[in-house]
């Protein structure tokens, strides 16, 4: 397994550090050898953190063979140990998941932090009027002004592995080591995003709740003598319609109701 860390500024106004806890945050990106976790490898996990104020420290790791796979994510897992928050971009759906099905099929111990941000989720309602054509990371990225020097995408790294497996030539491992650290390295930066979103007039979902939904969800918690603080201008059609199941299933505690809202997001 070859290892690299490297530190660098990210100068982040306080207010957004502070709002988000971004000092608490453990930043991650995987890479791998296909999208089916049952079949393909871990090959490269690199994780980032905040040391200080604005110093954010990335360490990496990378399989040199699918052998180190095991070793890989026991070194990532280690660092997780130390934060309760972990944020991704897209992670929900693919990293996590995937880091889980790896683990247990070396009956690896791990204990994954309790909050998960998925960058992704909270900005993809809001593509339209951001005037985002695509939301994935790279375009994001773009519209706040971040350009890159890696030049490939998840795709290509997949067909360098195949080639470093064969040859070991260092340059290809450095472009898919680059590739992984920006992508770690930019997350912080999206909260940029996140944070117009928050604190602009006239941002409204476009999955937003229907006033049906919202009335329905109201009638519940009032016959069930529930009091939650719900943001309903946060809350989307489908956690909506989570939220109704669980009150008609008698699941009606505040805390099993945020966990609904926190799960999808």
């Amino acid at each position: 397994m070859y290892t690299h860390k490297q530190s660098s500024e990210i100068d982040m106004p306080i207010e957004i550090l502070k709002k988000y806890d971004m000092l608490k945050i453990a930043y991650f990106d995987i890479e791998t050898t296909g999208f089916d976790k049952e079949q393909d490898n871990v090959i490269l996990i690199s994780v980032g953190y905040y040391e200080k104020n604005n110093i954010f420290t990335i360490k990496q790791y990378f399989g040199e063979n699918l052998t180190d796979e095991k070793e890989v994510l026991e070194k990532f897992l280690k660092i997780l140990k130390e934060f309760d928050i972990w944020c991704s971009y897209n992670g929900k759906a693919f990293d996590e998941p995937f880091i889980k099905y790896r683990s247990q099929r070396y009956d690896m111990e791990f204990n994954l932090p309790k909050k998960h941000i998925d960058l992704y989720r909270m900005i993809r309602p809001y593509q339209k009027q951001l005037g985002l054509t695509r939301c994935n990371l790279k375009s994001v990225e773009r519209y706040i002004g971040i350009e890159r020097k890696d030049t490939i995408d998840g795709g290509i790294s997949v067909e360098l592995y195949k080639k470093y497996i064969k040859n070991k030539e260092e340059n290809l491992r450095k472009i898919m080591m680059l590739h992984n650290f920006e992508d770690v390295y930019n997350l912080p930066q999206i909260f940029n995003v996140v944070w117009k979103i928050e604190n602009t007039k006239g941002f409204i979902r476009e999955d937003h709740i229907t006033d049906k939904q919202m009335g329905y969800i109201k009638y519940l918690l009032n016959k069930n003598k529930v009091i939650v603080d719900l943001n309903f201008e946060k809350i989307s059609k489908k956690v909506a319609s989570k939220i109704i199941a669980s009150l008609l299933e008698g699941n009606s505690s505040n805390e099993k109701l945020q966990e609904i809202v926190q799960d999808f997001y």
